[in-house]
């Protein structure tokens, strides 16, 4: 079966550039692995990126996006082309096609047509298509303390271990990352080197800077040093997450506790996020104020899934803590701090080591309800756009 289509959304109308993601979206049968305003950096990101089409929206500068339908067809001839628009003459329509658009959809788009469009450019794309687009999957809690990359770590290890398939881990707590620690294996690359390069930046380059744990996983390390952290702009993360979705079949994020725009940027990318938490009562207060940050950001319930760590059968009842958070919880994980803490002594993930500890069997569960083996392969879930524009004016570097 054959994955969504890979495409990039370029565009000056920023509102519009938002329209057409969620439109593509909604079909299912697209994925937006990127998106600029600027020209120029849409010509490098399809030469890093390798998507299947492009988007582009005219309104703005009809001229200079019509010339880069030409530079994309010059350049990137197998690269499908889709102009789009509002209020557009039959004259610009005209002028697109002959640029060398290979369609044309006026906004907002007619669900018949907008499908009728899919159907024609995935005839044109044929056999030639990506057979794999990778799933990323967030860890992320509003508290320190909570367990996010004891829990990234082993759905990361627990994935390829029981997938036998590709996975990586990106550590995205980029002044202090410490997933060495967790894996005993030094880096010698990280994030840091992808801004470094990011102008050449290609797959072969982006696999370089892995670290590699065992045959079937790898990390990207944080940067080494931690002012290094301000080389690092959500356009890189963005750059790295399409890249990494071509070549592995899961991408595990671990995120800080703060939503700055790199975490934004990373939780609008991934196709589900596991929000932890812990059973305590400033714990389930903040996580209450975080589902009800992701809901205006626009994210989807399925997107979402509550992890309680640590539960000890005589906390708070299940039932309060779902009426407390008003959601119900996915997955709940026991705590056990001797078998965590030998994990990280041994420098092994706990689904690793040779420990005797519930946490073994229950982080094989977790991942056989967020990545099970049958839809490993398959295309990833929608992804919410979220508040990234809004809050941060949509300015990426």
């Amino acid at each position: 079966m054959l994955v969504p289509m890979s495409v990039i959304v370029v565009g000056k109308d920023a509102g519009l550039r938002t329209e057409t993601r969620t439109h593509l979206a909604a079909t299912g049968r697209v994925h937006v692995i990127a998106e600029s305003a600027d020209y120029q950096r849409a010509i490098e990101l399809i030469g890093q990126l390798q998507p299947h089409g492009a988007v582009i929206i005219v309104n703005g500068e009809e001229e200079a996006a019509l010339g880069l339908v030409r530079q994309i067809g010059h350049a990137y001839p197998h690269t499908a082309i889709i102009c789009t628009g509002k209020h557009c003459a039959s004259e610009t329509i005209v002028r697109a096609y002959r640029a060398g658009a290979h369609e044309f959809l006026m906004q907002p788009p007619n669900p018949q047509e907008l499908r009728e469009v899919l159907e024609r450019l995935e005839a044109l794309l044929g056999e030639g298509r990506v057979s794999r687009t990778g799933r990323v999957i967030a860890v992320y809690s509003s508290r320190g303390g909570s367990g996010t990359t004891t829990v990234a770590v082993n759905v990361a290890a627990a994935l390829a271990q029981r997938t036998r398939q590709e996975t990586v881990l990106v550590d995205l707590n980029l002044q202090y990352g410490c997933l060495q620690v967790f894996f005993g294996v030094e880096p010698t690359y990280s994030l840091t080197d992808v801004a470094h390069n990011e102008s050449r930046l290609d797959v072969q380059l982006l696999r370089s800077f892995l670290t590699r744990v065992t045959d079937g996983l790898s990390y990207l390390a944080a940067p080494l040093k931690p002012e290094e952290a301000d080389d690092i702009f959500p356009a890189h993360l963005e750059m790295v997450l399409g890249l990494l979705r071509t070549q592995f079949a899961q991408i595990v994020l671990d995120t800080p506790h703060v939503l700055d725009p790199n975490t934004i940027m990373a939780l609008d990318q991934a196709d589900l996020i596991l929000l932890v938490t812990l059973g305590d009562l400033a714990s389930l207060y903040t996580t209450k104020r975080v589902l009800e940050t992701f809901r205006r950001m626009g994210y989807e319930a399925e997107k979402v899934r509550l992890l309680l760590n640590r539960h000890k059968n005589k906390e708070v009842p299940l039932e309060k803590i779902e009426e407390v958070l008003g959601q119900k919880i996915t997955f709940t994980l026991t705590e056990d701090a001797r078998a965590a803490l030998e994990a990280i002594n041994m420098g092994k993930p706990v689904v690793l080591s040779e420990a005797k500890s519930l946490l073994v069997r229950q982080f094989i569960e977790l991942t056989k309800l967020v990545a099970p083996v049958e839809a490993a392969s398959t295309s990833p879930g929608e992804s919410g756009r979220g508040l990234f524009s809004a809050l941060f004016g949509g300015k990426k570097r």
